[in-house]
């Protein structure tokens, strides 16, 4: 599911009190990353600041990195990617975060998956009620030489990723997107990532745990398990870039 915003009833300023623990120390390194690792909101990436002394500029064994928050959603995350990369010219782009599982795919909360392939999903186009343009790029691949030095690295799963412009809470919505699509998880913002990327480029990866089952329980879920499962992400990305010559 992969939904990035704060839950309700969260105390008034928390959203600033997460934006403070991370630019607090943004220090910024002289020339370009290697990777930018980018996640649609701070509590995504906080996992990360164990492996950047608590900054958001750094480098993961001799990795040069660079984590930013992108914006949470399809159009936010796509224009955000486009903006980070632009801006630091990094060698490559890893997106990090939590998922959903769909039903079938085997799959279990805690379970970190690398993308394979991406489709862009709207369950109207699927029953026929609507219709993507036909030069419209709805299934894109992640870049098969990232992919698999990640898998290679850490032993996590490939798997093909569904984006939805809004969270799937029905039930037999989600059995229909799996079936249709092919798709294993759900996340709101990684096919805009990935366009980004196709535009200006540059290799693109996505490295995502799933925190929840898609369906009518997946917003408690997630809930309860999106920071365990943000962090298990990280570090499994933390694994790579240590494995990595830089």
């Amino acid at each position: 599911m992969a939904h990035t915003t704060l839950i309700a009833g969260d105390p008034p300023g928390k959203e600033a009190e997460l934006a403070a623990a991370f630019l607090l120390r943004t220090p910024t390194l002289s020339g370009s990353p290697d990777v930018l690792l980018v996640a649609a909101f701070h509590p995504e990436l906080a996992a990360l600041r164990a492996h950047l002394a608590g900054a958001l500029d750094g480098f993961v064994g001799q990795t040069r990195v660079a984590a930013r928050v992108v914006g949470v959603g399809l159009p936010m995350a796509a224009a955000g990617v486009a903006l980070q990369a632009s801006k630091l010219h990094p060698r490559s782009v890893v997106a990090l975060g939590t998922c959903g599982a769909y039903p079938g795919s085997g799959l279990a909360i805690g379970d970190v998956i690398v993308a394979r392939r991406i489709h862009l999903v709207d369950p109207s186009a699927l029953e026929g009620r609507a219709e993507f343009p036909a030069p419209m790029q709805v299934v894109c691949d992640a870049d098969g030489t990232l992919a698999e030095s990640i898998v290679e690295a850490t032993g996590a799963r490939r798997a093909d990723v569904g984006t939805t412009v809004a969270v799937t809470v029905d039930d037999a919505t989600a059995v229909r997107i799996a079936r249709a699509t092919g798709s294993e998880v759900e996340h709101l913002e990684v096919h805009g990532m990935a366009m980004a990327c196709a535009a200006l480029e540059l290799p693109m990866g996505a490295v995502l745990a799933v925190a929840n089952f898609v369906g009518s329980h997946g917003r408690s879920e997630w809930r309860s398990h999106h920071n365990e499962a943000a962090a298990r992400a990280a570090e499994v990305v933390a694994t790579w870039l240590r494995s990595s010559p830089g």
